[in-house]
């Protein structure tokens, strides 16, 4: 399995514009999305809405949207999903990396992490919770689709 990777990209405009993660290789998909499971971590109200909104539109299944590191530890372990979209600075001063090492060693549930804290130090730290990629923020509507599709690929989720 190919780790997906950070891509600078200068594309489309809209709220969500950024960097886009990327793996060789097509991820084409026949599993029905509505059956893949997706938590959104993500502290911004108005970001949240939208990145729920984007994946629901495309199909997918929220099983819930989390503000800090504790409702999303808890979330993950009452709802199961297959990906969890993880923001790294959350509400009450919580740590999404933390979050996600937790839920990694508790339930083997692994992360896309969505955020603007990209610098090689927190990449470094991060990596304990065997992330599935990064998608640097400010990210389109597109570019999160993308990032998404090819991370649950990257976990064997979509034929």
């Amino acid at each position: 399995m190919t780790m997906p990777t950070l891509i600078p990209h200068s594309g489309e405009n809209g709220p969500m514009n950024g960097a886009v993660v990327s793996a060789e290789g097509g991820c084409g998909h026949d599993t029905p999305l509505e059956s893949l499971r997706l938590l959104i971590v993500e502290d911004d109200w108005f970001v949240s809405m939208e990145m729920e909104h984007v994946v629901e539109e495309e199909g997918y299944d929220v099983v819930g949207v989390a503000a800090s590191a504790e409702e999303a530890v808890t979330i993950a372990t009452r709802r199961r999903p297959d990906l969890i979209l993880m923001d790294i600075r959350l509400r009450d001063g919580g740590d999404g990396v933390d979050a996600a090492i937790e839920i990694h060693r508790t339930l083997g549930i692994r992360c896309l992490f969505c955020s603007a804290h990209t610098d090689p130090g927190t990449i470094e730290r991060a990596q304990a919770a065997a992330p599935v990629g990064w998608l640097a923020k400010p990210f389109s509507g597109p570019q999160l689709l993308e990032a998404v599709a090819v991370a649950l690929d990257g976990l064997g989720l979509l034929d």
